[in-house]
């Protein structure tokens, strides 16, 4: 079963569409439902990693073995900025690295409540791209990919 967020089913096609096949995920409450959707995806391996800063260098790891795109997800706040040391050094060897994280809701921000700090451009130094995808889109039917289910 696939997530009931159109947003996460989304992700999940894109990345398929463009090839990835492995990810490397943290477990946390925010970043659940993606995690669960990378692991129920025939085409993508998943490798859970309790650690930030290790699942950053495994993921660059499998990136130079295979020299293909990986997947590093982790859950809100300061899970992501464990990533920077792999992700500046995927950057200056040229290994690609798509880091997903789960944030908290804009609202809560700034807030002084914990794992919430802003994450749009932490990793800015070091990345080609980043971008935010909506909390509340419209609902859609489950991902399911081509080739079924495995």
């Amino acid at each position: 079963m696939y997530s009931d967020k159109h947003s996460v089913n989304t992700l999940t096609a894109l990345l398929v569409a463009h090839g990835v096949k492995h990810a490397v995920v943290c477990p946390g409450s925010r970043n659940a439902p993606i995690v669960h959707n990378l692991n129920e995806c025939p085409h993508i391996q998943c490798f859970p990693v309790t650690d930030e800063r290790s699942a950053g260098f495994f993921a660059l790891g499998i990136a130079q073995a295979t020299d293909q795109p990986v997947v590093v997800c982790v859950t809100s706040g300061t899970a992501l900025l464990n990533l920077a040391p792999a992700v500046a050094e995927a950057s200056y060897q040229h290994q690609s690295l798509i880091v997903i994280s789960a944030d908290r809701p804009a609202e809560w921000i700034g807030q002084l409540d914990g794992q919430t700090l802003p994450q749009p451009g932490a990793l800015a130094p070091w990345v080609s791209k980043s971008v935010n995808l909506p909390e509340d889109a419209p609902p859609c039917p489950p991902f399911a990919p081509r080739g079924g289910a495995r």
